[in-house]
């Protein structure tokens, strides 16, 4: 015969250690199906974590933790809505160390550009995934080598070219490219193998009256540029310069969106003949001394000003005559002057002057040509201990004392002796000298 219920339940309290349970304690009315016991099952857990549901739209993830969500994402390849869902859960959790840790433990930022990959309709999904990138390779190293290495700039550039009309999108993709651009020398090959400098151009054409745009497209356009001639060529191939200035002329009175248009021309520009015609033949210096001029009290622009009109003629004699013919001398010893407690200022102005101290003495604007050396020696007086100011600004020195055939360099630097004491003189007269 087989075993009673009583024998069950006795077996079970022997195999636990329990002790034996009296036969006559039990009572059948509790144990068969005529029985009615008061107490409910208690329901089964999943896990540990309860997964909510929303009558309306389906499973609910906001209550999930990130292992549960990337579980869904890669679970639910059929259920864009429900992959959209996580992407946002992810982005809400992007602020949290932990949940970083989690996502880089779990290969997050891997299945996030996989779901993007799969679903090749829907722009929600995309953009809810390109806003969960952004957020989570916005410095963060590890997020950002997890999608270069899974082949996240393809996605996103791919995602920008499907649906150009969204604007949003089109601003997430750019601050992604951008991240991963900065973030480091390998980053950036990637980038520049891979063509995106086009999807943000697309962008920035795409949206031509859209500021923010504009600005995100020129900042990724800088980053792309940065010591890198493979970007650098592309972008100028792919009408970069002109895209660039003429978001600076559509927006002047937007001094971040001009600084970031320098820094595209001063990166392009740098050391470069071909495209440092290609900017001021398409009236790039008149573009920069605008910025320049529209916001004299920013002294990030100038700064940047400086620096892109010092690299659209270095090294390049003709382009120095046009950049000195349009006044740049003038707007540099306006901006030395204005911000002289800037010392980034003083360096980059001191450099441009460098570049047209010939110019400034072959043309016998004898007030211009004094006013250099001033600013150069109040340069040195200022930050005697900063070697990138006293380097420009020595250099600046030698540079118009080489052209000085009056001595004026000279006398200036001992009229000032008493200002820059003993030891500063010296070393001054010694570089102007060399």
């Amino acid at each position: 015969m087989g075993a009673t219920v009583q024998d069950l339940i006795q077996e079970t309290a022997t195999i636990k250690g329990a002790q034996p349970i009296p036969v006559g304690a039990i009572r059948p009315e509790k144990c068969g199906r005529a029985g009615r016991s008061r107490h409910r099952p208690r329901p089964r857990r999943s896990s540990g974590r309860r997964i909510h549901e929303d009558p309306g739209n389906g499973t609910d993830l906001s209550q999930m933790d990130v292992e549960d969500v990337i579980k869904v994402i890669k679970a639910e390849v059929g259920n864009p809505q429900l992959q959209q869902q996580g992407f946002a859960v992810l982005t809400s959790k992007a602020d949290d160390p932990e949940s970083h840790q989690e996502v880089a433990r779990l290969d997050g930022i891997a299945t996030i550009v996989k779901a993007m990959t799969e679903q090749h309709q829907g722009g929600e999904l995309q953009l809810a995934g390109m806003n969960a990138l952004e957020k989570m390779t916005s410095g963060n190293p590890i997020h950002t080598r997890s999608m270069v290495d899974s082949h996240g700039i393809n996605a996103v550039s791919n995602a920008m070219s499907q649906d150009l009309s969204k604007a949003d999108l089109q601003a997430a993709g750019c601050k992604i490219l951008c991240n991963v651009a900065k973030h480091d020398a390998y980053c950036q090959e990637m980038v520049a193998k891979s063509g995106a400098a086009q999807a943000v151009l697309d962008a920035m054409r795409a949206h031509a009256s859209d500021s923010d745009i504009q600005e995100l497209g020129c900042h990724a356009l800088k980053e792309f540029a940065a010591f890198n001639a493979e970007s650098q060529e592309d972008i100028y191939m792919r009408g970069g310069i002109q895209a660039v200035l003429r978001a600076m002329e559509t927006f002047p009175q937007l001094p971040n969106l001009q600084v970031m248009g320098c820094g595209v021309l001063r990166n392009l520009a740098a050391c470069n003949s071909q495209q440092q015609q290609a900017v001021v033949s398409r009236g790039g210096i008149q573009v920069v001394l605008d910025a320049m001029s529209a916001h004299k009290e920013h002294s990030l622009m100038q700064w940047a000003g400086c620096w892109t009109l010092f690299c659209l003629c270095v090294h390049n004699a003709e382009m120095r005559s046009e950049v000195y013919a349009y006044g740049a001398a003038r707007a540099a010893l306006k901006a030395l002057e204005a911000h002289r407690l800037e010392a980034r200022v003083q360096e980059a102005g001191c450099w441009l002057l460098k570049e047209l101290a010939e110019h400034m003495a072959s043309c016998k604007d004898r007030a211009t040509f004094s006013a250099a050396i001033q600013a150069a020696l109040k340069a040195v007086e200022k930050y005697p201990g900063n070697q990138a100011v006293e380097k420009a600004a020595r250099t600046a020195l030698q540079k118009l004392s080489a052209f000085d055939k009056e001595g004026w360099v000279k006398m200036a630097c001992l009229g000032r002796c008493g200002r820059l004491g003993r030891t500063a003189t010296m070393r001054t007269l010694e570089a102007i000298q060399e």
